[in-house]
């Protein structure tokens, strides 16, 4: 073997075939069923109610009760990162790459799989105009390079007060959708443009820069959302929300149930580790009692997060990515727990017996 298809060869993941069955969860509207799931070379092979079980094939002891749902995605985190991703002496920076900070083997690293989160998107801060590259990775416990799935996914910008300083240019709000303006006109786009913008005048420059420009926008943050909900739907634009906390005021806590009853796409965040990534499924349970449906709250941990980034992951269909958690129960009930979960096909997390 050459030297090369030997490295080919050390750098490919371990092929196997792995079995469960419990309550799937293929449609957040709809009820979980009893079925199997089969994955296969990092995808979901077959899921049906009484599936063929190929040869060889390792089946997973799941307690009973067990749900199966899509691992979450989370779209805008500074996970394992220690906020190392951004360069304050400039205001654009947009060869900057968040993931470049990230350690594959921080702490909360394992913490998020315990928490459900497979997928998380790693964005610089919000310090700059142009603050770099949004970055995805896999949570697979791996090394970089395998945990790595895209450098520049995508590129975070900021219109909150944070990029306004004394010492260099942007030194108004004026000033920082100047300077954002004018990039956005000279330099080609990867992926959505994620806005930092909290305020309700932040949320309205933001769109009318969507309109000057006619970039891809999604709104990070934009905590008075709900005072521009029929603008943001007119838009088709989509809102990265968070975080929550049970400290949020109720206004808060409604505001991602009044998005996407209005239609308006929602993701949920966990900004971490301003918040730990348990706290994105603990957003889930709190945007819910506060009138969020629960499949709007399921679609805002998977499909919609997934979605912004064209992913093949965050729901339980054959083709997809296997990136997939077993909950002891109702994942968005607070007295269940993850037992394990698999990404790209692979064990990565396991719950100790108790």
């Amino acid at each position: 073997m050459s030297l090369l298809l030997l490295c080919v060869a050390l750098l490919q993941e371990p092929s196997e075939t792995l079995v469960l069955r419990g309550l799937v969860l293929r449609d957040p509207a709809v009820e979980p069923e009893e079925a199997t799931v089969v994955l296969a070379g990092g995808r979901i092979l077959k899921i049906a109610a009484e599936a063929e079980i190929p040869a060889g094939a390792k089946t997973l002891a799941l307690p009973k009760g067990a749900w199966i749902v899509p691992g979450f995605v989370d779209a805008h985190s500074h996970l394992g990162s220690a906020w190392e991703a951004e360069e304050p002496t400039e205001p654009l920076t947009p060869r900057v790459k968040a993931v470049e900070g990230f350690a594959t083997r921080h702490p909360d690293v394992r913490d998020a799989l315990a928490s459900g989160v497979t997928r998380v998107a790693i964005a610089p801060g919000e310090g700059n105009v142009v603050g770099g590259r949004v970055g995805l990775v896999h949570l697979n416990g791996e090394r970089y390079d395998r945990a790595l799935q895209r450098d520049a996914a995508g590129l975070k910008a900021s219109l909150g007060e944070e990029t306004l300083r004394r010492d260099r240019e942007p030194t108004s709000r004026g000033g920082a959708l100047r300077l954002l303006r004018d990039f956005l006109r000279s330099a080609p786009l990867e992926g959505p443009l994620f806005v930092h913008a909290s305020t309700e005048g932040e949320i309205r420059s933001a769109l009318a820069l969507k309109a000057d420009t006619g970039a891809r926008i999604v709104l990070v943050h934009a905590r008075e959302a709900a005072k521009a909900v029929d603008a943001l739907r007119a838009a088709g634009v989509a809102v990265a929300f968070g975080p929550l906390t049970p400290h949020d005021p109720l206004e808060i806590l409604a505001t991602p149930g009044l998005l996407a009853k209005a239609g308006v796409p929602v993701a949920l965040i966990s900004d971490a580790p301003r918040t730990s990534e348990a706290q994105l499924r603990v957003a889930a349970i709190l945007a819910v009692k506060a009138g969020m449906s629960t499949a709007d709250a399921l679609r805002a941990l998977t499909t919609t997060p997934a979605s912004l980034f064209g992913l093949s992951c965050g729901e339980l269909k054959e083709g997809a990515d296997a990136d997939l958690v077993v909950w002891t129960g109702d994942p968005l009930s607070s007295a269940s727990a993850a037992e394990l979960a698999v990404v790209k096909g692979r064990v990565t997390f396991r719950r100790e017996s108790p």
